[in-house]
């Protein structure tokens, strides 16, 4: 059986395109270590068996150990941890090595080398696979063990059918985990296949779920396939097959250029490096993980030719047409063209930015890598412990895209069935309502009328690069009145969505157990970070610590959280969006090492331009003692039949620059509470009670453990203009947190609406 699907999967795999690291000046370069060393005293001594020694006992595996021993992580496997390991076959492993040894595309590329690394020997053919895996480099073995570990553990009995990604230890790359499913093409190509897990649609699960002491052992028909092109040249691949018109425009424009940066680099071409000497623990003196370089990957949004010949376009040339008919009068609604004074070109000159043609690219690329199923916050096995969305509220998260100071909206409709992804869907009245204590859904409702459905992203249809994703999206995305419009809504803008670092380094999503890997096995719930890691953070305080809560038990949106810490005085870049009167919050706890601080806002991150807003701010503050914030438990109507379910003080506490926080979300792990709310037309309270005593932030209780928003400022922002946040801590006490969840800006005729009010989500 094993040898039939090696045989049967040998000739595609010739083919494969995805491989390689990228290639340098000529030689492999090895991955410069952002994973710290497994302590080698956390041996085990017992009769069951580690990972490692299930390697060892196989006789069929004995190539893929070795490449684990010659990159550096058999030890991984032989140590305390809750790893994942996707060991392939001795058979699969040759094929793999003859693909890369006998790869010609070095002639045509630059970025390749002759046998991909791989010593030459003259009798190579007649080599055994042990015999090939010692002409290997160190680097090139580290790249592939990399790649088929996990930090954590990953089990088949845990798939629900639909496509996911698991994560691997080569930080920001993922496996695309689904199922061979019966069809032509798979009958054809892996007709041994149908029916078991596939990663990344070539291997297959041929024995799973093997447990060890230290976690769980895959054994897979083949190596995996990972692409080693950058998005640039992955997209000119995929080009020839159905996004040519899409590629077409992509090559006009030079963003292939922008795609091929894959890291931040320093002036002088060299790879920029962070170090925080010891500088990196938590409040108890435990080292926490910090990464050391930083990736750039990217997210790209493409129409395939078949959706482009149904809007009526063939070809490059109909495309333009269609961009100077979109964007030609787009200063109509995209209020930074009238700002900046800019003229709008419908010329030849592809590489203006704001060319027609170039701004229709632009919104289509984020600097934001992401795989379909961490987009938004989904729920789904990996974080099914921590998802945290409470009464059937449905994710919808905000980027900002290369098209200057623009946001596109993700928004996923039935989260725990179908979930589907749809771009710049329009409700009428989002995040208003007329039924106490509801929310808007994606289908919408006789309040809420469904003006775009948005675009759809086709989940089936995705491509792993180096450097990023490519999602095939079902319709035309544009900048338009739509997209605007869309927008005239809560905006609850998460840090972690737009410090695209934490996305492109493979933290937002990610589990303690995985960060614990990148550490060593050490502590994993936190990440630290140098001062001047992120573009949109200027660090003021030299003192100022950064930290990030990874996905977990935390009392905060999307079960993570960014934080700065001790003597903080911090600024950060706010997400832009539409011209208009805004209302400014944010969330947080009020607890004991909140700090006392002040808000400053200005258009650029120097400290002249910052401007105090309003009076300082005390975290600390006690609800239940400050009766300037004019707090009171939530009563239900169970207990007194007068309880208007907080809605007289939600008022007070308006007033006094404070709300409760939202119903949409709990503490994660302790969510019970996902289904919709139950509304009856002869109670208005009839939802808005059922919230109460629920285990959602708006109805958590108790000093240190509740969460309420600071309304900071109600302003005038314009889209063609930046603005920075500081945060500046007054106290001077290393004890201090102060945790940026997330921002919310709402437009004023929101907050002040007559006819309608704001939901509680």
């Amino acid at each position: 059986m094993k040898q039939i699907i090696i045989n049967k999967t040998k000739e595609l795999l010739r083919f494969v395109v995805y491989i390689l690291l990228p290639l340098i000046g000529g030689g492999w370069v090895g991955v410069s270590s952002c994973t710290e060393e497994p302590d080698g005293s956390n041996l085990f001594s017992t009769d069951d068996k580690t990972i490692a020694e299930l390697l060892r006992d196989r006789s069929d595996l004995t190539a893929f150990y070795r490449i684990l021993e010659k990159g550096g992580f058999d030890k991984y496997m032989a140590t305390y941890g809750e790893y994942t390991c996707f060991a392939p076959l001795n058979d699969g492993v040759n094929v793999y090595l003859d693909s890369l040894y006998n790869d010609e595309s070095y002639l045509i590329s630059k970025a390749k080398v002759k046998h991909n690394g791989i010593k030459e020997d003259g009798n190579w053919d007649n080599l055994d696979v042990m015999s090939k895996v010692d002409l290997m480099s160190d680097s090139l073995c580290e790249d592939i063990a990399r790649f088929h570990l996990s930090g954590e553990e990953h089990l088949q009995v845990d798939l629900d059918g639909t496509t996911t990604t698991w994560t691997t230890m080569k930080t920001g790359r993922s496996i695309r985990v689904g199922v061979f499913l019966d069809n032509e093409y798979n009958n054809t190509h892996f007709p041994d296949f149908v029916g078991l897990t596939s990663l990344n649609d070539v291997s297959a699960i041929i024995d799973g779920d093997i447990e060890a002491i230290n976690g769980v052992l895959h054994v897979c028909s083949n190596v995996i396939p990972r692409s080693d092109r950058t998005t640039d040249d992955q997209l000119r691949v995929e080009g020839e097959k159905d996004l040519s018109i899409f590629y077409a425009a992509l090559e006009a424009t030079g963003y292939t250029d922008t795609l091929l940066i894959e890291k931040k680099y320093n002036a002088d071409g060299t790879v920029k490096t962070y170090d925080l000497g010891t500088n990196h623990n938590d409040r108890d003196g435990n080292p926490l993980y910090y990464p050391k370089e930083c990736m750039i990957k990217w997210t790209v949004f493409a129409e395939t030719d078949d959706v482009f010949r149904a809007a009526g376009i063939n070809n490059f040339d109909d495309l333009k047409a269609k961009c100077v008919e979109w964007y030609g009068n787009c200063g109509a609604w995209y209020d930074y063209i009238n700002e900046k004074n800019i003229t709008i070109s419908t010329g030849d000159d592809y590489t203006n930015p704001f060319n027609v043609v170039n701004m229709f690219v632009a919104y289509h690329i984020l600097r934001a890598g992401m795989p379909i199923d961490r987009i938004v916050y989904e729920k789904n096995k990996q974080t099914d412990g921590s998802w945290n969305f409470c009464f059937g509220y449905e994710p919808q998260e905000y980027f900002e895209t290369m098209l200057p100071n623009t946001l596109l909206k993700v928004w996923e409709t039935n989260p725990k069935s179908t979930k589907n992804l749809w771009l710049n869907r329009y409700l009428s009245n989002n995040t208003l309502t007329k039924k106490l204590g509801l929310c808007a859904l994606g289908d919408g409702d006789e309040d809420h009328q469904l003006i775009f459905k948005g675009v759809p992203v086709d989940r089936d249809n995705s491509v792993e690069t180096l450097n990023g994703y490519i999602h095939r999206i079902k319709g035309i995305l544009k900048y338009d009145q739509n997209a605007k419009d869309g927008l005239h809504e809560r905006l609850r803008l998460d840090s972690s969505t737009f410090l695209y670092e934490l996305i492109n380094n493979g933290l937002r999503g990610a589990t303690a157990a995985e960060v614990s890997s990148m550490n060593g096995g050490g502590d994993g719930n936190r990440v630290a970070f140098h001062n001047t890691y992120f573009d949109n953070i200027v660090c003021y305080n030299p003192g100022t610590l950064l930290r990030f809560n990874v996905m977990g038990a935390w009392r905060a949106h999307n079960s993570d959280q960014f934080q700065g810490w001790d003597v903080y005085d911090f600024a950060i870049k706010l997400p832009h969006v539409p011209t208009g009167d805004y209302e400014l919050r944010i969330i947080y706890p009020p607890m004991a090492r909140g700090g006392l601080m002040q808000f400053y806002l200005g258009n650029s991150p120097k400290q002249s331009d910052m401007v105090a807003v309003g009076i300082p701010f005390d975290a600390c503050a006690n609800p239940y003692e400050d009766a300037t914030i004019g707090y009171e438990d939530l009563i239900n109507r169970a207990d007194d039949e007068t309880s208007d379910c907080g809605v007289e003080s939600d008022q007070r506490m308006h007033v006094r620059g404070y709300m409760r926080a939202p119903a949409s979300f709990s503490r994660g792990t302790y969510n019970s509470v996902t289904d919709p709310l139950s509304y009856s037309p002869d109670d208005i309270y009839s939802a808005a009670s059922q919230i109460i005593g629920s285990t959602s932030c708006r109805s958590e209780t108790g000093y240190g453990t509740m969460m309420l928003r600071r309304i900071i400022t109600a302003q005038r922002f314009e889209q063609g203009k930046d603005y920075w946040l500081r945060i500046k801590n007054l106290v001077n006490d290393t004890n201090l947190g102060w945790s940026f969840d997330f921002v919310e800006l709402v437009p004023l005729d929101i907050v002040n609406s007559q006819s309608m009010s704001e939901d509680w989500y």
